[in-house]
């Protein structure tokens, strides 16, 4: 029976899917949506509520024109005369929705045949199809069409209105057919549809219909309406009096008259906003997605269900509306809703059932407890941590969370004076402070003398606070009617990302424990640089020689510029990787750990090629320029890497320029002056880069035999402000022209700045001022416009 139970149990989440699915079918199948579906129809069509487009105006067979003509049905001269009315006033074409089935008087018919043969093909009349009962009991559909002698010259339109089952209009066909005969229906014929087509649309009740232009039938019979309402336009004739009876129910919109329909079929087909609706198969596999979407299984955090299904509610609020102006599509959102709201009593009654397990689990737990627990503390071990660890890894992943290993000082000689039960009670009361501190905690009794817990805030802040108030812990303790002094030390593990294991997070903290027992601080975050994943490194590499063969990674320069003529002479080679999963990828991300794993030599020499080629064909184009390019200090004691970069430009007009960090001089200081003579030996020309970042010697300018001192962009920025900066700026350059050195100033961004620096005596500049680093062709353009205009250069 358990089994039964458990299998049911693993089974839910299948049959809750099937549940809500079956249930959105049967309400769709059975109509129960269908008012729901209106009642949001409707809400659509007033906020998408547009003017119409006047270019139909409806001819109104209202109560004062039967009052002025004395009876119904009028004879044909009547609407002969308006024909005649209508047409001179630049009607372009009359319709009407009134039957002319039946015979009036011969000299009537006879008018109103004339006005209709007066202008052939400009007068459409009505047919309508209805039922006949045939004389086997049977009903067959028969087309009433116009007499004869009116439909000569006139062409023909149905007048028919698709009602559905409640006695509704939602939809308006083109065409009708009744066996081989076609007719187009009067919206579509008026609109001039594209003709045999027998499907229907969704009517678009957003168009406003008290703003088409109507005019009263008597005022056209005594030709005495505005002529602009008519001129250019299709005009409609129909009923509105009550007593004709010509009405239609519609969901949005109450009662309408069968003329005002046709019109606004009318306005829907020629602006575009006749409606169509997914089929009901389709409507119903986005519900299911949805069902999917939102299963009560998928999210174990009611706060992020919650804000899912809120989500879902304003979309299905605001999608439609945005589809049906866009599209138009009109969205049935009745199943939808449907689904959202089954989803809801799912999700309820899956948190009941969870709370249940959770009462029985705990119960479990309490079997557990002496397994989970520090025998001779009484305080929960290792194991029970690195379970809360879990727990509290769940959830809202952008709250703060800290594991955090507390090392008692001098525990072992505290032990060896007081004793083993006398120690375990100074590390309850550790416990019971931080415990009391830090209010929600669970505190572990780790090893002999440490123990951990695990912190969980809403924020950072309040997070720092906490671990604030653990370093402040008071380390008074009466033992035995005697104080005790408990001094502790603190490794702190942060959460950084949502893959962080609870076993790694603990791991991490005692490292940090032990790094601050080691240089005796009270408190020593654990930082994952200064423990990198040799694993993730490896790939990294192996991706960094793939994208070298596969072209991913290219060169962009940017421009030096020189400040005593102006001119572009050198250029900076920057490595860019575009990564065709991972986007761009700074340099900082993979050159240090190139240099970490030795792969940086292939990387160099890479660049150093790239370099070579490009600045080939810059001077096949006339742009002879310097082009510097970055040298990793690891390589400056690798002989034969400089061997290599001496054979690489040899007998070549390479015009290289090797920058070579300040830093990587004074790391090794013999090795980086015996590569730089090598390299000046082969004709290459070597810059100081990022002069004043470090601990910049006096003693090492001298020794090396640089061409170029690079200086740093922090000793740049505020030289146009400070006094102080600029007569530090002033002695480095004027040092190193002493030394027989060029200085290159960059991170320049202003023109202050870089006036400042070419008073100083600052040889060239380099920075945004000038140009971002870009690929070669975007090089030559920008050279090519420096070069005709340097101002606007300069500026862009």
């Amino acid at each position: 029976m358990s089994r039964l139970a458990d299998l049911m149990w693993r089974l839910r989440p299948q049959v809750g899917l099937a549940a809500v699915a079956a249930g959105v079918w049967l309400a769709m199948m059975t109509g129960a949506l269908t008012p729901i579906e209106d009642g949001l129809a409707t809400l659509r069509f007033k906020a998408l509520q547009r003017a119409p487009s006047h270019q139909i105006t409806v001819v109104e067979i209202d109560v004062p024109s039967l009052r002025a003509a004395g009876r119904w049905p009028w004879g044909r001269d009547r609407f002969a005369t308006a024909i005649g009315n209508l047409q001179a006033a630049g009607a372009k074409v009359v319709a009407f929705d009134v039957d002319f089935s039946a015979n009036a008087t011969a000299a009537t018919d006879k008018a109103l045949a004339e006005a209709i043969g007066a202008r052939p093909g400009s007068v459409i009349l009505p047919t309508f199809v209805q039922p006949e009962r045939r004389p086997d009991g049977g009903v067959r559909l028969v087309e009433t069409s116009p007499l004869r002698g009116l439909s000569t010259e006139a062409l023909l339109a149905s007048v028919n209105v698709p009602i559905d089952s409640d006695g509704r209009v939602r939809r308006y066909t083109y065409g009708f057919g009744v066996d081989e005969t076609y007719r187009p229906s009067m919206g579509a014929s008026l609109a001039q549809a594209p003709q045999q087509r027998r499907d229907s649309f969704l009517i678009d009740y957003s168009a406003k219909l008290g703003e088409i232009d109507h005019l009263s039938f008597e005022d056209v019979f005594r030709n005495r309406f505005d002529p602009r309402l008519v001129r250019g336009r299709s005009i409609l004739i129909g009923a509105t009096a009550l007593e004709l009876g010509d009405e239609f129910a519609t969901p949005p919109a109450g009662t309408v008259n069968g003329v005002y329909l046709h019109a606004l079929a009318f306005e829907n087909l020629t602006s575009g906003r006749a409606l169509t609706a997914p089929p009901a198969w389709m409507t119903y596999g986005l519900a299911c997605l949805l069902i999917l979407f939102l299963r009560a299984d998928r999210e174990p955090s009611l706060r992020r269900l919650s804000r899912r299904h809120a989500t879902v509610g304003v979309g299905l609020v605001a999608l439609p509306i945005l589809l049906q102006n866009l599209a138009p599509i009109s969205l049935s959102v009745a199943p939808l809703l449907a689904a959202q709201l089954l989803c809801l009593l799912w999700a309820t009654q899956a948190e009941l059932a969870r709370r249940a397990r959770s009462i029985i689990a705990e119960r479990e737990a309490g079997l557990l407890h002496q397994a989970m627990h520090e025998p001779e503390t009484g305080l929960p071990n290792r194991r029970a941590l690195l379970l809360d660890i879990g727990s509290h890894m769940q959830g809202d992943q952008t709250d703060a969370v800290a594991v955090v290993a507390i090392g008692i000082d001098r525990f072992p000689t505290m032990r060896g004076a007081i004793g083993y039960s006398l120690s375990n009670l100074i590390v309850r009361g550790v416990a019971a402070r931080l415990e009391a501190i830090c209010g929600d905690v669970q505190v572990a009794h780790l090893s002999t003398s440490v123990i951990g817990l695990v912190l969980r805030r809403a924020d950072t802040e309040t997070l720092l606070a906490d671990l604030k108030r653990i370093e402040d812990l008071d380390p008074g303790h009466e033992v035995a009617g005697h104080p005790v002094d408990a001094f502790v030390k603190l490794g702190v593990s942060h959460r950084t990302s949502q893959e962080d294991e609870a076993e790694r997070l603990l791991e991490n903290a005692a490292l940090a424990l032990d790094e601050a027992r080691r240089l005796n601080w009270r408190v020593v975050t654990f930082e994952a640089e200064t423990y990198a994943d040799p694993t993730s490194n490896l790939a990294l590499m192996t991706e960094m020689r793939r994208g070298l063969q596969a072209g991913e990674i290219s060169l962009h320069y940017q421009p030096k510029l020189t400040t005593a003529d102006g001119g572009v002479h050198g250029v900076e080679a920057l490595i860019r990787w575009k990564h065709p999963v991972r986007g761009n990828i700074p340099p900082d991300s993979f050159i240090g750990v190139a240099e970490e794993t030795g792969n940086i030599r292939e990387l160099t020499e890479w660049t150093l090629e790239r370099a070579l080629a490009d600045r080939a064909a810059l001077s096949a184009s006339g742009q002879d320029l310097i082009v510097s390019v970055n040298i990793s200090g690891r390589l400056l004691a690798d002989r034969s890497f400089c061997d290599h970069v001496q054979a690489m430009v040899a007998g070549r007009d390479h015009g290289l320029c090797l920058e070579i960090t300040e830093t990587a001089v004074i790391e090794n200081p013999t090795a980086a002056t015996a590569s730089i003579a090598a390299f000046r030996a082969a004709g290459l020309k070597v810059s100081i880069d990022d002069y004043g970042i470090g601990l910049s010697s006096l003693s090492y300018l001298k020794m090396l035999e640089a061409d170029e001192l690079k200086i740093d962009k922090s000793l740049v920025v505020a030289v146009a402000e400070s006094q102080r900066d600029r007569l530090i700026l002033k002695s480095t350059i004027d040092l190193a022209h002493s030394l027989g050195m060029s200085v290159v100033a960059e991170g320049v961004e202003t023109h202050e700045v870089q006036a400042a620096l070419a008073l100083l005596g600052c040889d060239a500049v380099q920075g945004y001022l000038i140009s971002r680093p870009v690929p070669l062709d975007d090089l030559r353009a920008f050279l090519a416009a420096w070069g005709q205009a340097p101002d606007l250069a300069a500026t862009g």
